[in-house]
């Protein structure tokens, strides 16, 4: 996450190294904080689009920065010496580096790794029940998948059929198709990401079980 973050800044550090009116050092400017603002916004309302918004965000970015400085020498002609060029070119390589070899890679990992599901699939829980998250340790993962458990807990005196049917609620309510029984798988991601995340209900010794699983998408 942190590399995806450094690397977002490549375009916006090229252009302002090359920028020589400010015009259209300010149309390119805010072209690129506007797709930074339109990927952010994707991702968090499409997240199984992320996969595609990490991989789509910089090529889209570097060609807004070649059309601004391809505008800026048709009118003023090309600078003998351009400011901080060598920078330019350094930034120019390591975009083109992520683009052309980060984003296959990035394909590979996203499919060929099993993942933790995250904890925020079922907290908060409906008011009234206590939750306690078996965070991973050691190894949390085996035969190509990862897991994430949560006990769930009602009120003194509740009866456990009805933690369950509260907690079974609350997943459909953010989109688990568990049907009739407790057990759902969803895909996590479109194109690039074809992983799936997949869920289990189950009530044991007076309280109610939920398993996350997120296992990997090629074997």
């Amino acid at each position: 996450m942190i590399a995806i973050v450094v690397l977002g800044w490549l375009p916006a550090v090229a252009w302002w190294l090359v920028a020589r009116t400010r015009r259209i050092g300010w149309i390119v400017g805010l072209a690129l904080l506007g797709w930074a603002a339109v990927a952010t916004v994707a991702v968090t309302a499409f997240p199984r689009a992320q996969a595609e918004v990490s991989v789509g965000y910089l090529p889209v970015a570097v060609t807004i920065v070649g059309v601004g400085r391809a505008v800026e020498n048709r009118r003023l002609g090309r600078a003998e010496r351009p400011r901080g060029s060598w920078l330019y070119r350094i930034a120019v390589v390591l975009a083109a580096l992520v683009a052309g070899i980060c984003a296959p890679f990035s394909f590979y990992v996203f499919n060929s790794e099993p993942f933790i599901p995250s904890a925020d699939e079922l907290l908060p829980v409906p008011a009234g029940l206590s939750t306690t998250v078996e965070e991973p340790a050691g190894h949390p993962c085996g035969s190509g998948v990862c897991g994430r458990f949560i006990t769930v807990t009602g009120r003194s005196g509740q009866p456990t059929s009805d933690v369950y049917d509260q907690v079974r609620q609350h997943l459909i309510g953010r989109g688990w198709d568990l049907g009739n029984g407790g057990q759902s798988c969803r895909p996590t991601g479109w194109l690039l990401d074809r992983r799936s995340m997949c869920v289990s209900v189950f009530a044991r010794d007076s309280a109610v079980h939920v398993s996350f699983e997120g296992p990997r998408a090629w074997p």
